[in-house]
């Protein structure tokens, strides 16, 4: 039986998940799709006539595995704590609530329901990420201290920093600063637009030192600019004790006390004569493999960020069945607090001191 998608939004996000799901049509299926004006309807009518609504009761008479809330972070909490009180599964967006009170409450509602609710936090299953992961938990880099974040914001970035450092819910002291640089913009969601020669803007760039109660620490640098400037670079530098990640560059203690060093590299289908068409097959470093693209035997080709969707939505799928979660709604509660602590540092001027709160 196919995994029967029902969502509530139809902005990027959305359709993004919408354009994976495509991909696995043999085994899942947009159901239904909520939007807010008649206009949404029609648009999002022409792709899947009969399935689209503006009413949430007559949206939610459809049958569905799970529905997905793709809506800004302002509207969240709302249709999340609708769905949990009916007994629907819910897959949040990101984030699952705005200020610190609304994320206490979503937890508040998870309880009060035993409501099934995750979080569409995918960054830490792009292949990248599972390939750095992998390294740290196969022991290489010892035990990992220090993360410099300057390749993802807000809670991506701290959700990579708790994975990479192996922190639960411990507390840490922040201490940031936000600063404005002119960049040129030449290039956003909606692609490349090189016929603006002279588009200078003030970038935001936000600076943390991080430190936890373990004594781990992390840097966090990163500027809104990065994700789709093309020189904006993005970098991730992981210390441990016997080893450190260097974007793409490894090196570490070997067996016999002698440096190794290596590169992660992509075992990628259709370049040079290879015709099997595009994709990637695995991440590796000196012949080792570090991950494996699971869906590259089903007859899809697809972006690393477009396959830790599939992951996301099979995560949430299996989740439903009860086999376990992919991203808890205590971890993207816990990374969203600490990415709202670092934007209060810098609204204050003043390190921050966080606090256990009620998911912990």
């Amino acid at each position: 039986m196919k995994i029967q998608v029902g969502f509530i939004g139809s902005g990027w996000r959305a359709h993004g998940y919408m354009r994976v799901i495509r991909e696995f049509s043999h085994r899942m299926e947009v159901a239904g799709i909520l939007v807010h004006s008649t206009q949404s309807r029609e648009k999002m009518e022409q792709e899947y006539p009969g399935r689209v609504y503006t009413d949430l009761d007559r949206f939610l008479q459809r049958p569905y595995t799970f529905v997905a809330v793709m809506v800004p972070g302002s509207q969240a909490l709302s249709y999340n704590a609708a769905l949990m009180s009916r007994g629907i599964p819910v897959l949040s967006e990101t984030p699952p609530g705005m200020g610190v009170r609304e994320l206490n409450e979503c937890f508040a509602l998870k309880q009060k329901y035993n409501a099934r609710i995750q979080v569409t936090e995918q960054c830490h299953q792009r292949p990248y990420y599972q390939a750095v992961l992998s390294l740290i938990r196969k022991g290489q880099l010892g035990k990992i201290w220090c993360v410099h974040m300057g390749i993802l914001h807000d809670y991506h970035a701290m959700s990579i920093i708790r994975h990479a450092l192996g922190i639960g819910f411990e507390n840490c002291r922040i201490d940031a600063r936000s600063y404005k640089i002119p960049v040129h913009y030449h290039c956003g969601r909606e692609g490349m637009h090189p016929e603006r020669p002279d588009n200078l803007v003030k970038d935001t760039r936000k600076r943390a030192e991080i430190v936890f109660g373990t004594g781990q620490m992390a840097f966090y640098d990163f500027s809104d600019e990065q994700y789709f400037n093309y020189f904006r670079k993005k970098h991730l530098f992981i210390q441990g004790e016997t080893g450190e990640i260097a974007d793409l560059d490894v090196a570490y203690l070997g067996e016999d006390d002698l440096p190794v060093t290596g590169k992660i590299e992509r075992d990628a289908l259709g370049e040079y004569e290879n015709l099997e068409g595009c994709g990637l097959r695995s991440l590796k470093m000196n012949g080792q493999i570090l991950y494996r693209n699971p869906y590259i035997n089903e007859d899809v080709r697809l972006s690393d960020d477009e396959i830790a969707m599939a992951r996301i939505l099979d995560g949430m799928a299996d989740y439903v069945q009860g086999k376990g979660e992919i991203y808890p709604l205590r971890e993207a509660l816990q990374d969203t607090y600490l990415h709202l602590m670092l934007d209060e540092s810098i609204r204050t001027g003043r390190p921050v001191e966080t606090s256990t709160q009620s998911w912990v």
